[in-house]
């Protein structure tokens, strides 16, 4: 363990990190326009400079007249959030009296985020249970594999859950729509479903919390290429923000005249199936050059194995979602290599998102039920924040950073009527 002063310095110079993303923020509000569309698909600037991240600030969809009435520090997060911000049942809730039982639902762990998310998720129910928040075992119900995984056994896991009389849930859902009867029938019998790192737009019932966490580092590699040619790397077909992720980086790579995309492979947010694949591709494709790389979620290592296997120079790759590995390997070669990733780790999401949990339970008074939570953008000049030096390309470790790095308690006093966790947590 760090001793407290070496500790007190890293989060300074988190904090100091996570600055460079309220420039970003400001650039973006202050450079949008209004005369651009309301659609994710395509950017809401009339101009959007090469290397400039695609903004929606000026074309959010507020149907409930909700959004507007956020003070201006907390619209201004919304930068690239490409869907509605709606009202959500869950403001009026008076809620429930503790202790409370939990459940958790994921898809498959294929990722050292989705690991951590869920171990730290645990962590969280014990110590609420030491106060007395909590009751019995914590809930869980996380799909085994991605041949056989499909999201009605999300939705029936759902409702099984609000059988047993669970009081909230955590939901990483694989796809949206066909969740949403559960979600909402969920809500309906008093049950708050709270998505982690993801969105389903069309429940009423559901909370959305998510960061937009490529599209940065999207636009920070298509602005560090500027001319070439980039692959793309997509994550799972038919989640509910992975099109979202593809809009935005088609945007962020449209922005620069000089770049081409010559191909698209899908590594489903997995190093290996992203290796695999873009392996496939480099091997049908021998002269075909590949100066930049836009992938969309913790793949950015299995990525550069296959480069390495190739015994092709490595490209920029866009580090959304970066992960503990492929930093080390960057501060490794940092003399030599460079590029954009924007990074937070399963254990700050999971801090987090349960304490939303508990907010809602609490009666707390949720305001919206779409939260969006800015990511801290990585370049050369701060790497070594986040990078643990010294581990191999393979190392299933995360950026590093304090537990309260992503969406801390003052940030989250934002979106409750009712700030602070219930008493005792």
């Amino acid at each position: 363990m760090r001793e407290s002063g070496s500790r007190s310095r890293h989060v300074r110079a988190w904090i100091a990190a996570v600055g460079l993303l309220g420039v970003v923020a400001a650039i973006a509000v202050a450079t949008a326009t209004s005369s651009a569309s309301a659609s994710p698909a395509k950017a809401a600037r009339a101009t959007q400079a090469c290397g400039q991240d695609v903004s929606y600030i000026n074309k959010i969809k507020d149907p409930d007249g909700v959004f507007k009435k956020l003070p201006a520090n907390i619209q201004a997060r919304y930068g690239p959030w490409p869907y509605s911000v709606r009202a959500t049942p869950w403001e009026a809730f008076k809620g429930k009296k503790p202790p409370w039982k939990i459940g958790l639902i994921t898809f498959p762990v294929g990722s050292p985020w989705l690991a951590d998310l869920i171990k730290q998720v645990g962590v969280e129910f014990d110590k609420a249970k030491a106060k007395g928040l909590t009751s019995g075992s914590l809930v869980k119900y996380i799909q085994a594999s991605y041949a056989t995984a499909t999201p009605e056994q999300q939705a029936a896991a759902v409702q099984q859950m609000v059988r047993q009389g669970v009081d909230g849930i955590l939901l990483l859902p694989l796809a949206g729509p066909p969740l949403v009867p559960a979600i909402d029938a969920a809500g309906k019998a008093g049950v708050p479903v709270v998505i982690t790192d993801n969105v389903i737009d069309g429940s009423k019932y559901v909370v959305n919390v998510w960061s937009q966490n490529n599209s940065p580092a999207a636009a920070g590699v298509a602005g560090l290429v500027k001319k070439g040619n980039i692959l793309f790397v997509r994550g799972i077909a038919g989640n509910p923000v992975e099109q979202a992720f593809q809009d935005a980086a088609v945007a962020d790579v449209k922005a620069c005249p000089g770049l081409k995309i010559v191909g698209t492979v899908w590594g489903k947010w997995t190093n290996a199936t992203a290796t695999a694949e873009v392996a496939k591709w480099l091997a049908a494709h021998p002269d075909v050059k590949v100066d930049g790389v836009i992938q969309n979620g913790i793949m950015m290592a299995g990525i550069i194995q296959a480069f390495l296997q190739a015994g092709r120079p490595v490209p920029p790759i866009s580090g959304g979602g970066c992960q503990g590995g492929e930093l080390s390997w960057w501060l490794a070669h940092k003399s030599t290599y460079k590029s954009v990733a924007t990074c937070f780790n399963g254990f700050q999401t999971a801090w987090s998102e349960f304490r939303i949990l508990l907010r809602i339970l609490n009666g707390n008074g949720l305001k919206v039920r779409d939260i969006h939570v800015p990511v801290p953008v990585v370049t050369n000049s701060n790497l070594s924040v986040f990078a643990t030096p010294g581990k191999p390309l393979s190392w299933p470790g995360e950026p590093r950073g304090p537990i309260s790095g992503w969406a801390p308690n003052s940030f989250l006093d934002g979106y409750f009527n009712k700030p602070g966790n219930p008493k005792g947590f």
